[in-house]
């Protein structure tokens, strides 16, 4: 009676599951570092490439192919017949074609994942789509094993012993010749040309997924705070109301964009400030030694949208503090904010100044110490002087 040793039963299973086991540990790196936000090229690429150019094509190879490929084929004659009957061969891919084909599925996978994200509105973004790889390697690879597990153990795919893996390659860069064939020199030749071009399609591929990896590096964080107005069911930029009565209330809106890459909590404190300025000195927005005011009123912080102009004898001589309001923002959402303006003073071209900052504010908030600010020009029903045009301005004092 035949029996089997546990040890080569032991290393075969091994052998059917490690090369699953090596995929799924890779793509939870990959994922974890993608998820933490791992910086440097290096440290990155070396986890991420192969997530995108190897990792799930192969996981779907391994589901589409749980066989494994045999090397040999002839025909064997059965002692007591005379009719010669070819080997049973499986439908499964030798190693090395696997691998190759592997990188090409891997991008096509990744660049339908891709696709997929864009067209549910989550846009091309390196979380979305990685968890989405993720779970497509995870789900492949799962159903190879029970695929696999379903086969006699004898023709279960898995990860080949380094000699074998060899041979096949051989054999499958290099075209079938008889035996007797005396072209050695000319098959060693070919071999070298066909393993150099399946080089450098894997390099071409493996380039690809750096560059990808590169592209969907996280970009500088910052954060866009600026006035709009409600027109029915949706906010637009201008229209911000240039006479405000003392005592009465009216409503604001501050959006704060949120492109930090992680969610935020965001203060705004509401002042309202008188100022005094020499009676030759430019107002703020207007041209100073060259200096155009803002072009616009959204502000991105380490930008350069405009320098706003403020003369330098200007000093405030009343302030009133309106309001303090705190909101969270999550990644790459806006937050629309009202504030009802009730101003305890009047007079002609105070300001309006909305401080934002990053978590909670000092007791004194300024601009100097604000992560942005926005400042509204208006005037107050019963004040005294030359009435400026309302014109907001937004002036970023914090970069990240």
């Amino acid at each position: 009676m035949h029996t089997v040793n546990p040890r080569v039963m032991k290393s075969s299973y091994r052998r059917w599951t490690l090369d699953l086991l090596l995929v799924v540990a890779g793509a939870v790196a990959a994922l974890a570092v993608i998820l933490l936000g791992v910086s440097g090229s290096v440290v990155r690429s070396l986890f991420v490439v192969p997530f995108i150019v190897f990792y799930p094509g192969y996981a779907l190879l391994a589901a589409a192919f749980p066989e494994r490929r045999s090397d040999i084929e002839s025909n064997t004659m059965g002692k007591d017949s005379s009719l010669t009957r070819p080997i049973r061969h499986t439908a499964g891919l030798l190693y090395s074609v696997r691998l190759v084909l592997a990188t090409t599925s891997s991008v096509a996978i990744v660049s339908g994942v891709g696709i997929l994200t864009n067209y549910f509105g989550w846009g091309f973004h390196a979380t979305i789509t990685g968890v989405g790889v993720f779970v497509v390697t995870i789900l492949f690879s799962a159903l190879a094993v029970a695929r696999r597990a379903m086969l006699p153990e004898e023709e279960r795919s898995g990860l080949p012993p380094l000699r074998a893996l060899i041979g096949n390659a051989k054999t499958a860069t290099s075209g079938v010749r008889s035996p007797l064939s005396v072209q050695s020199e000319r098959s060693s030749v070919s071999l070298a040309v066909n393993v150099l071009l399946v080089v450098s399609v894997v390099a071409f591929l493996s380039s690809v997924g750096f560059a990808m990896v590169e592209t969907q590096q996280p970009e500088s964080d910052f954060t866009e705070v600026y006035l709009v107005t409600e027109n029915g069911s949706e906010y637009e930029i201008g229209g911000y109301p240039q006479q405000l009565s003392k005592g009465e209330p009216t409503t604001l809106t501050l959006a704060i964009e949120n492109h930090e890459h992680e969610s935020k909590t965001y203060t705004v404190v509401t002042e309202l400030q008188r100022l005094d300025r020499a009676a030759n000195e430019p107002w703020v927005g207007e041209t100073v030694n060259e200096t155009q005011p803002v072009a616009n009123n959204k502000t991105r912080a380490g930008g350069n949208n405009g320098t706003l102009a403020v003369a330098n004898n200007t000093r405030v001589v009343e302030e009133h503090e309106l309001s303090r309001v705190q909101r969270s923002v999550a990644d790459n959402e806006t937050a629309y904010i009202n504030h009802d303006v009730t101003p305890p003073m009047s007079g002609d071209s105070l300001r309006l100044v909305f401080f934002v900052y990053e978590g909670e504010p000092p007791a004194e908030p300024s601009r100097e110490s604000a992560y942005q600010t926005v400042q509204l020009v208006v005037s107050v029903d019963g004040g005294e002087g030359d009435t400026e045009p309302a014109q907001p301005q937004t002036n970023e004092e914090a970069s990240i």
